[in-house]
């Protein structure tokens, strides 16, 4: 059984009251034990009922694989000789219906589970059989609630809760911001009733831009890679291992660079985004310059995302390009930038990102990457209210601001040149991340002043002038998607033609 000799401050603010029986939200950094937190007084409560609960008694909702895992092993330290058994209900594995069997066939003291493996489920052909396991639940988990909510979990998180058991069970809530939204989310999931708020964060924990200086460039979307390189050059130039000199190195594209401590995580719209990325900054021509990549996104596979998180986490120096499913959840010490590029989806969802560095009280960093057209996210009244941010060069004339933009200038070739490979070798890659483009950026439209029109003049420019697409006609994108974005009827997108069907081409062959 693991022992601990001290609480930590999150952990003695909540396990009294959590063992007292309240439903309580609880504002809580990641990394400061609340995995402890809640799992200790559900277990305790399970643990005191005189008969054994029929079904689960311990629900907990995390809004990503890797951090299921992660709740999942920290239960199995606690209880390594209980009888208590958990299973861990997440999406991304091999075998979905033997997953399934395994739910299903006997009873779990603790299931943690990912909203949308659970909602499928819930309305799957054996949908009563798996809500029924819930009849004796008596404490639910909502583990990281804002990132639940903003990661476009809400619908199947609703759609879970609301298909749970009408019985008398204890709400624990843990978030690492508190919006209105959620406050009233939480009284909603709280049947209405009110519940304990407490915040463990200190007033200067409060105020993310006292940790991280925080800064904006503002540049076309033709020039973020280029840029992002320029960055993650100066990042290593600036954190040297002790017995390399901090003078300026000769380090240029192309050549291996000294050894660092830089450790950066880059953040990106979507997993295509990320994959597109990973393609231009492995070529033998940059990834020379660079520290190792890794990448982690929703379109890998369970084993590689954990495979990748486990590199980077132990790594001394390394980048990770990333979707948001890295923006929580996981502790990766010694982080020493975080990179945004191009526009997240809500003030929360920057911050979230901006948490990876900064760590333990440790200052840090944090860029965001703009085109022109994004600016106005920086200006958002929920922007000025959480943090503020100042732009990156201060004087066009500086001696940082030419620095960077000869580096800028120096990888902005090289990119060009792998675009070309790209484009020739790998035109999938392209094509999915203009799909994605269109698919993210309809939804920050109206932000943007964006017509539908607009939005896809702009995505076939991203495709020619960002990834180096080269033929006439933009990237196919099939009628669903088209469909489903609301773009039916846009001029200038290039719509897959369905097959012709198998009889009618049969019939064709025989005229001939």
């Amino acid at each position: 059984m693991k022992r601990f000799r001290f609480l930590t401050e999150v952990q003695a603010a909540t396990i009294e009251p959590a063992l007292s029986g309240k439903d309580i939200l609880v504002q809580a950094k990641t990394g400061t034990g609340k995995t402890i937190g809640f799992l200790l007084p559900a277990i305790e409560k399970a643990l005191r009922s005189p008969v054994r609960p029929k079904g689960t008694p311990i629900l907990v909702l995390s809004p990503t694989r890797e951090l299921a895992q992660q709740i999942s092993t920290e239960a199995q330290t606690l209880l390594p000789q209980s009888d208590l058994r958990i299973i861990t209900v997440t999406g991304g594995t091999r075998n979905p219906s033997t997953d399934l069997q395994k739910f299903l066939e006997r009873d779990h003291d603790i299931v943690v589970a990912t909203p949308g493996r659970l909602h499928d489920y819930f309305t799957g052909p054996r949908k009563t059989e798996a809500y029924e396991k819930f009849h004796g639940l008596q404490t639910l988990v909502l583990d990281e609630v804002d990132r639940l909510l903003d990661g476009g979990f809400a619908r199947e998180l609703d759609g879970v809760i609301s298909m749970l058991p009408k019985t008398k069970r204890q709400n624990l809530f843990f978030s690492a911001t508190i919006s209105n939204n959620i406050k009233q989310v939480a009284k909603k999931y709280n049947d209405g009733s009110e519940y304990t708020f407490i915040s463990t964060l200190k007033e200067d924990e409060m105020n993310v831009h006292q940790h991280v200086h925080q800064s904006y460039i503002i540049t076309p979307f033709e020039k973020h890679i280029p840029t992002l390189l320029a960055l993650l050059h100066l990042d290593s130039i600036k954190h040297p291992l002790p017995h390399v000199t901090t003078s300026t190195p000769s380090l240029s594209p192309g050549t291996t660079g000294p050894e660092t401590l830089s450790k950066v995580m880059v953040f990106f719209p979507t997993a295509r985004h990320v994959s597109f990325a990973m393609e231009v900054l492995s070529s033998e021509s940059i990834k020379k310059s660079l520290p190792p990549l890794l990448e982690i996104h929703s379109r890998k596979s369970q084993s590689a995302r954990t495979k990748a998180a486990g590199a980077f986490k132990n790594a001394k120096s390394a980048i990770l390009l990333s979707s948001d499913v890295a923006a929580r959840g996981i502790d990766f010490p010694g982080v020493t930038l975080v990179i945004q590029v191009g526009i997240p989806s809500s003030a929360e969802q920057y911050v979230h990102r901006l948490g990876r560095t900064a760590r333990a009280g440790a200052k840090g960093q944090g860029i965001i990457i703009l085109d022109p057209q994004e600016q106005p996210f920086y200006t958002t009244r929920e922007m000025q209210k959480t943090t503020t941010i100042s732009p990156y060069i201060s004087s066009p004339s500086s001696h940082e601001a030419k620095e960077l933009e000869t580096y800028i200038q120096t990888y902005a070739q090289h990119v060009q040149n792998t675009l070309e490979t790209v484009s020739a070798n790998n035109p999938t890659v392209i094509g999915s991340a203009y799909v994605s483009f269109l698919g993210y950026y309809k939804g920050q439209a109206r932000m943007m002043k964006w017509s539908s029109e607009r939005l896809v003049e702009e995505a076939n420019r991203y495709a020619k002038q960002v990834m180096g697409w080269t033929d006439a006609l933009p990237p196919a994108i099939s009628p669903k998607a088209v469909g489903m974005m609301g773009l039916k009827g846009v001029r200038g997108l290039n719509i897959m033609k369905p097959p012709r069907p198998e009889r009618e081409q049969s019939r064709g062959d025989r005229r001939q």
